[in-house]
Order: structure tokens, then sequence, then C-alpha cells
């Protein structure tokens, strides 16, 4: 559950950082309403969403059983789930643009206006769909219920050993035969580590499509872990984070980790996997350096599976070409389906 607030605020991140977007906002907000504001409105809903997630950490487990407390933290879960969308939707048609006026096609221009004319009002239907959240935690939510249970626990509590819910099928626009093919490399005959790469330009929903097959087999990896890379990171505090994730879910750290060195991160990264079969995620590496650097944590690991998504070709080309999946921009069809 975590992790999907955090997916969402990275990406908000990501799209107020870009310069595409920062060229959108130059170029129509004097001509679309709501646009001027949206820096402004994108902000306050990160802000929001963090202090949602610091709420749910602080939850403890016994909580979780709480039918309200279920409810609100769906409804959180789609909240999450709608900011990512709509920041791929935003980063996708701002590339686009950007892409279109290097080629000097400015007749599509009323058509970019009405596209993030929709967009930014989305956004501010978003507050109010916020609004409503914080309305719901307040009402399910008492200082009682607070604890020191960890995030982990919280997750396991929610999908109560099942496949969590997260992104549903029928949210994917688009995209059901990448799902089908992505899913069929997790389980192929290799009988060694395979890394998978799934590559394209910003805003083609990489990480949507990643995290909907993660979530929905992770079930069958005794150990798995979900890990954010992106472009500005330490191979250490990766490799820590790693650990944690395949190794304390349910006890607590080694009082030393935090003086581990890169070898001993490694080495006791390996001897916790040498005997599992793993599912990791590495989202949004920019540099192939970033992989490399790590590789020896998943050297001679039996059936596992290395999925990497990036925006570069050359990150991608870390896996063999039958273990590549580029995604492309969608159909008009399906892009007419996301509104």
């Amino acid at each position: 559950m975590a992790e999907a607030v955090i997916l969402a605020i990275s990406k908000i991140g990501t799209t107020l950082g870009e310069e595409a977007t920062k060229a959108v906002l130059a170029k129509l907000s004097e001509k679309v309403t709501n646009l001027k504001n949206l820096p402004r409105n994108v902000t306050r809903i990160e802000k929001e969403l963090k202090m949602m997630n610091n709420v749910i950490q602080d939850l403890g487990t016994a909580d979780i059983r709480k039918n309200t407390v279920k409810g609100w933290i769906a409804e959180v879960r789609k909240l999450a789930y709608h900011v990512e969308d709509v920041m791929d939707k935003y980063l996708y048609h701002a590339h686009q643009m950007q892409e279109d006026g290097k080629m000097k096609k400015f007749v599509k221009g009323a058509q970019y206006i009405k596209i993030f004319d929709e967009i930014a009002d989305e956004i501010v239907r978003m507050e109010e769909e916020i609004k409503h959240v914080k309305d719901l935690m307040k009402w399910s939510l008492s200082a009682e219920l607070m604890s020191t249970n960890t995030p982990d626990d919280i997750e396991r509590q929610i999908s109560g050993g099942c496949l969590p819910e997260f992104i549903k099928d029928e949210d994917l626009v688009g995209v059901e035969e990448n799902r089908r093919k992505l899913t069929g490399w997790l389980y192929s005959n290799e009988p060694h580590g395979t890394v998978i790469t799934v590559f394209g330009m910003g805003g083609l929903g990489k990480t949507t499509l990643v995290k909907n097959v993660y979530d929905r087999e992770k079930g069958n990896f005794p150990a798995h872990a979900w890990i954010v890379v992106s472009q500005t990171y330490d191979v250490e505090e990766l490799l820590r984070t790693l650990l944690m994730k395949v190794a304390y879910r349910e006890q607590s750290p080694a009082a030393n980790m935090n003086k581990m060195d890169v070898y001993e991160l490694t080495d006791k990264i390996k001897k916790k996997l040498e005997d599992s079969k793993c599912l990791i995620v590495l989202d949004d590496v920019w540099d192939h350096e970033a992989y490399t650097m790590m590789r020896n944590a998943f050297q001679n690991l039996q059936e596992s599976r290395i999925v990497i998504t990036t925006r570069k070709e050359d990150v991608a080309a870390l896996a063999s070409s039958k273990y590549r999946l580029e995604l492309q921009p969608l159909g008009n069809t399906d892009s007419f389906n996301l509104f």
C-alpha cells in the first residue's frame, strides 16, 4: 500500500521537473485557465499524499482488520493511482507537443489546448477527491489507531495473503497484450536469472504496466522487492533498501546494517536469495551503471527475474532482445479511452 502512494509522489516530482512540462506551461498557460495554477495544485496534492502515507505507516496491524480503516486505505489506493495516471497522461502529451513543435506541426495547437484543458480540470477535480478522502480519514481513524508496526505488516494485512487489488485490469487502457507478454516472461523456462526491460519515452505508462503485473504475480515469488532508482541514486542505499525488503520484512534489521558497505550488502543479499525464486523490479533506471553495480547481488540466482523500467535504449539493452518490451504511444481509439 505504501508503495502505491510513494510511486504517485515520485511521479509528481518527475512531472514537475520535466522540461516538456515547463514548455507546456510557458506556451499554453495563457490559453488554458487552470493550467497556470497546475504546479501549485499538484504540489498541494503531493503534500496531501505524503501526509496520508505518514498516517498509513503509523497504523498498527490490528487496526487494518477494521472495515472502516480498510475502506479508507482502499480510497487512498484509488487516489494514488488516479494521480499517477493523470501525471502519465500529462507527460505523454507534453512530450508529444514538444516533438510536434520540433517538426513544426503547429496545426495541432487547438488540439493540445483541449487536451491540457481537460487535464488541468481533472487535477482540480482531484483536489475535491482528496478532500473527500481526508474527510473519510477523520471519520475512520483516531489517535488510538497509531502503533509502531511497519508498512509491510500493513500491506500483508490488507492483502490477507491474496493477490492485491491495486491496479485493476480494466484500468489499463490498450496494454492487455503487453501485460500478457510481460507476465509470460516471468514464467519462461529460463532456469537462471533473467533480466527483462520495459522501455519507452516518458508518460507511456511503463511503471503502471509493470506495477500491475508485479502486484498480481509477486505472491508466486518467495522473495520480491520494488526499488525506485531514478536519475540520482546511491548504489549502497539501493542495496540496503533491497536487503531490507528481501531479508527483514518480518523482523528487525541487523544492528550494523547502516554500516555495511557495497560488498557486505551484496554478500548478504546473495546469501538471502540463493535458494529463493525472486522477482526484483528496478523502476526508472536512467543509467546502465546503476544495474551493473548491483548485478553481483543477482548472480547465479535460480529462476530469478529482474525487471527494469527505463527511457534509455542503452539501459534497455541490458536484457536479451527477446526480453525487451518497447512501449509505443496508444492508438487513436485507446488515447480517446483515457479521457
